[in-house]
């Protein structure tokens, strides 16, 4: 993958050096790397930790896979597995041909009718696997949306527009998910549940979501869930959307609430056979960004791999720890930022982020920031982040352009693009969430 800044600017020389840091980090989690990493394979078996995995035990393999990487842990997955039968599906915000598996079209981060086919293959799928199969499910980032499959009782109008209030009010990818797993019938440890006739199951994960939680990462489909109807309802509460939420929606978790729906699967045998590894991490991504970024030209370190917060907030915490770095220095930061959307404006968490810092630094000269989703796209652009510097406002305002009236109208998308300072890559095939790199210019 290649990330793009080409507008001739007085910091090109440092952009150029910060671009080929993040695509070393973006290399470190390319899921065939990834899952090479995390396992090993002889003539007859797979080894995935201490656990080992003999491919003549089984008749087939049935590999399904969804979220940002679905496509490429799909390829890495068929790799894997050669010397046994395989089938299965995908589905992908950015589907491409995998041999031996159907990939299908999902959307995101809002569902659609090809997410809504994308949940009938995945169910389909894991409906035909028998006591003599092996499940490979391979799970990415994303795939909260891409695959959606209403519970009894709701359509995919009543999780689209749930989904979008969520979004909008700023609810973090714990409370989002909370929702999202009692109103589906495969998020929440319910996929796991369609798998009980398999003879095992194996579970490969590129986690977005700091700290890994497995129950988070496209909201839990393979695990035990430790979340309730009471706590899908408590995250409506605190942005007070219980009343704006579809009628069904409402009625649906309050059912829940008052046990008359079965909550989501806190155990079953589906759980306990599992073989589960994380294979990459935002952890690994901020290493691999310090590894590239030391002595090039000074010391770098990585400060955080849980960073979160609104993204304007986050931005102007990032420029006062600049304040206290030496000339030269690579600070390395890696997580996911929200956004509170108040405006109509086109952009990103990475972009707004970059947009607040740039005014935050407004008349510095000795601190570049680059921002940007490792799956390379940015909220809803095509971008897959932003610079920030201390001449971007005035670079805005020769063009007639306020980057405070942009900032409020959650618009940073137009304004960076305008002043040259959105980086395009196009998907990278990966997502591990954010990276940031803060450069004190020597």
């Amino acid at each position: 993958m290649s990330l793009i800044d080409t507008t001739p600017h007085e910091h090109s020389a440092v952009r150029m050096e910060m671009l080929a840091v993040a695509e070393a980090a973006l290399a470190a989690v390319q899921p065939e790397e990834s899952i090479q990493r995390a396992t090993m394979k002889d003539d007859h078996s797979i080894r995935i930790g201490a656990r080992r995995i003999v491919l003549g035990d089984y008749r087939r393999a049935v590999i399904i896979g969804f979220g940002k990487a679905a496509v490429s842990m799909g390829r890495a997955a068929v790799k894997l597995l050669d010397g046994i039968d395989i089938t299965g599906v995908l589905v992908s915000p950015a589907p491409e041909p995998v041999d031996g598996l159907e990939v299908v079209a999902g959307s995101h981060p809002v569902p659609d009718e090809r997410s809504l086919n994308g949940g009938r293959k995945v169910l389909d799928a894991a409906a035909s696997v028998g006591e003599d199969d092996l499940a490979v499910i391979l799970i990415s980032g994303g795939g909260s949306s891409v695959v959606a499959a209403p519970a009894r009782g709701l359509t995919l109008a009543d999780l689209q527009a749930t989904n979008g209030l969520l979004l909008r009010a700023g609810a973090t990818i714990t409370e989002l998910n909370a929702v999202r797993k009692h109103l589906s019938a495969v998020k929440g440890g319910r996929l796991a549940e369609a798998l009980v006739n398999a003879k095992a199951i194996v579970t490969l994960v590129l986690s977005d979501v700091i700290g890994d939680p497995l129950d988070v990462v496209a909201s839990g489909p393979t695990v035990a869930d430790p979340t309730t109807f009471h706590d899908a309802l408590r995250a409506l509460d605190k942005y007070e959307l219980r009343e704006e939420v579809p009628p069904a929606v409402r009625l649906h978790l309050e059912s829940g609430a008052a046990m008359l729906i079965d909550d989501t699967p806190e155990h079953g045998k589906f759980f306990s056979r599992q073989i589960i590894s994380i294979v990459a991490d935002a952890g690994i991504a901020a290493r691999a960004a310090s590894d590239a970024a030391r002595n090039n030209p000074g010391p770098s370190k990585v400060v955080a791999t849980d960073l979160e917060g609104e993204a304007r907030e986050v931005a102007r915490d990032l420029v006062k720890a600049a304040d206290k770095m030496k000339p030269g220095e690579t600070l390395v930061y890696a997580g996911e930022t929200t956004v509170s959307v108040k405006g109509n404006g086109r952009g990103g968490r990475n972009q707004e982020l970059a947009l607040a810092a740039s005014i935050a630094l407004r008349n510095r000269d000795d601190v570049v920031i680059l921002s940007l989703g490792t799956d390379g796209i940015d909220g809803m652009s095509q971008a897959a982040g932003g610079f920030a510097d201390g001449t971007a406002l005035a670079r805005g305002r020769k063009l007639g352009l306020d980057a405070l009236d942009h900032l409020d109208r959650n618009d940073s998308h137009p304004f960076l693009t305008a002043i040259g300072d959105v980086v395009n890559s196009g998907p990278t095939g990966t997502n591990v969430g954010d990276l940031i790199l803060v450069r004190k210019v020597s």
